[in-house]
């Protein structure tokens, strides 16, 4: 005959497993979520802004402009150089920077200080490296989670894939004809972009036909004459300042050149397109314009 565990033994159970699932829910509401967050580039800055962290941010790169909150904030960063001295006195939480942006060197120190020193075991170091415009919308759901912030992430990510949609019906149109389009780095040495870089993403997005999209380097340096040979439609840059002219007089001197004959040299503002943020749909909309006005 099996004996039958008493009344007593019974609460006893009930007891350790109510308790066992309310410390189990304690320990999950007090899940604590990064409070100081360093951000290395400019557009880092603005996806925290985006994913809600804006108020957690205690350092941000050179240059970094929106929200306008930032502007007073400790710069810790530059493209060139990371001031880690600085960066160990602000005590930082979450390290975020831009595989692509800042050298291997520098985020092997910023590890090696922050990683394996047993003061700071609570800091997290993540990268971000966005090819395409999707992807910026995936960055901003990632430290949304991060942060403990999903409703304000999500909802931004949502409005960034539906404006990217809405372009792609608007430019992707089958009975529309590609444009031939060159996009000027540099002009001395004369720089362009392949298609991994997100600006290939974007003319793509738009109707264009990137040029050059399948040298293999990420930014591979062009003969001018290769670019003649070529015979853009358009030819975009990005300049630092709205301020700022660009000199096309290296293709406006070549006449039968279509983009000479289409008149078709664009300045873009490099705050709106070269900052892979929502911000950067400035910039998108105003290359899809361009490449559908010469059409």
């Amino acid at each position: 005959m099996v004996r039958q565990p008493g009344l007593n033994a019974v609460l006893i159970v009930k007891i350790a497993l109510l308790t066992a699932l309310h410390f189990a829910g304690a320990a999950h509401s007090q899940q604590t979520f990064p409070q100081r967050i360093i951000t290395l580039a400019p557009h880092l800055t603005e996806i925290v802004a985006a994913a809600g962290g804006a108020d957690r941010l205690v350092a941000v790169s050179a240059y970094s402009n929106s929200p306008d909150s930032v502007k007073n904030l400790p710069i810790t960063s530059d493209a060139r150089s990371v001031d880690l001295e600085k960066m160990k006195q602000l005590r930082p939480d979450l390290i975020i920077y831009w595989r692509g942006g800042t050298s291997e060197g520098q985020i092997e120190s910023i590890k090696k200080i922050f990683l394996q020193s047993l003061l700071t075991k609570q800091v997290q170091v993540i990268a971000v490296e966005p090819k395409k415009l999707d992807d910026i919308a995936k960055d901003i759901e990632m430290v949304g989670k991060l942060l403990g912030t999903e409703n304000v992430a999500n909802k931004n990510a949502h409005q960034l894939r539906s404006d990217i949609a809405e372009l792609k019906s608007l430019y992707q149109n089958p009975h529309k004809r590609n444009v031939r389009v060159f996009y000027q780095v540099w002009a001395q040495p004369l720089m362009t972009l392949n298609q991994d870089h997100l600006i290939g993403n974007i003319i793509q997005i738009c109707g264009g036909e990137q040029l050059f999209a399948q040298e293999k380097l990420l930014v591979p340096t062009v003969s001018r004459e290769s670019v003649i040979k070529a015979n853009p439609e358009i030819i975009f840059t990005a300049v630092d300042s709205q301020r700022m002219k660009t000199d096309w007089s290296i293709w406006s001197a070549v006449p039968q050149l279509a983009a000479t004959q289409k008149k078709a040299f664009i300045d873009l503002d490099g705050d709106t397109i070269s900052r892979a943020s929502p911000r950067i749909m400035q910039g998108v909309k105003k290359i899809c314009a361009e490449i559908d006005r010469v059409r």
